[in-house]
């Protein structure tokens, strides 16, 4: 069966109009939570020794998986210039850095301490909750493979024993 692109392009903005109050985020209320402070102690060395991990190891893989949304974007799809879908982008990016903004690295900027963005990324990963199934349809391979969940689990795994442990292992 041959889809044109016409289809294709109907189905992303059918997608898109149907979904604008379906987040990812179940429809949490961004402008009521406040990024909560971390009730253990984080010594700013050990979150630089996490973040310098997340660089090397993880930003590459987000970077083509993640960042688009939840990141620096500065090379937005041509379809970001049809006329209803620039504005649904765009909420959707500015939710996405609502709740976990991965712009500057490690720690996140969003509502959720390090250790909750970890725990929230490991779900993630074990649900393949992201990226949502309408950015799916424009971004075939934009899911984690096998091999880089493997990855980013045991980047998330060894960040949270830091944690937990106060960077003593």
């Amino acid at each position: 069966m041959i889809i044109s692109k016409q289809t294709l392009y109907m189905a992303f903005a059918m997608s898109c109009f149907i979904n604008l109050n379906a987040s990812a985020h179940k429809g949490e209320d961004h402008s009521k939570l406040k990024k909560a402070p971390d009730s253990s102690v984080t010594s700013e060395k050990l979150l630089e020794e996490i973040n310098e991990s997340y660089t090397s190891k993880i930003k590459p893989i987000f970077k083509s998986k993640c960042l688009d949304c939840h990141g620096s974007n500065n090379h937005m799809p041509w379809y970001h210039s049809l006329p209803g879908v620039k504005q649904m982008m765009n909420h959707d990016i500015e939710e996405a850095k609502e709740h976990m903004d991965m712009t500057k690295g490690f720690p996140f900027a969003g509502h959720g301490t390090p250790k909750e963005d970890l725990e929230a990324l490991k779900e993630t990963v074990k649900l393949s909750s992201m990226p949502p199934w309408q950015y799916k349809l424009m971004h075939w391979d934009s899911g984690l493979t096998s091999e880089e969940k493997k990855i980013v689990n045991q980047w998330i795994n060894e960040s949270l024993n830091k944690l937990s442990n106060g960077g003593n292992k």
